[in-house]
């Protein structure tokens, strides 16, 4: 699988549970996605990730001791400057697997994770025409 690594010009918005945070990479999404083989576990991993006012998302991602319930996750790429998203990826049966460096401010109901690793069982993009 070819790896796609976001630019300083790319944002992630990454939307779990119904609520979205960004990520400023994201590694383990082959620019023409990947539908995933039967059996085949496919990994991504997140960095430097802002979740805000979003305790399902959290409360997801930082179960990540491998009993996260699967999730069906969106992740959508947007360049410095746009609204509208260049690439938007469809994640099913998505797992979070490992959180690293979290950490959370009361204050203002911010959670960093430096790296999340999480699995999915297949990915399908939806690359503009």
């Amino acid at each position: 699988m070819t790896e796609s690594v976001a630019n300083t010009s790319s944002t992630y918005h990454v939307t779990v549970r119904g609520e979205r945070f960004t990520c400023g990479e994201i590694t383990g999404l082959g620019p023409q996605g990947d539908l995933g083989l039967p059996g085949q576990e496919l990994t991504l991993t997140l960095d430097d990730c802002v979740l805000t006012d979003v305790p399902g998302a959290q409360e997801w991602a930082l179960s990540a001791d491998g009993v996260s319930a699967p999730e069906h996750v969106t992740i959508e790429e947007t360049a410095a400057g746009e609204s509208v998203p260049r690439t938007t990826w469809y994640l099913h049966d998505v797992r979070a697997d490992a959180a690293a460096n979290p950490s959370t401010t009361a204050s203002n109901h911010e959670t960093r994770i430096g790296r999340l690793t999480v699995h999915a069982a297949k990915i399908t993009p939806s690359l503009p025409e």
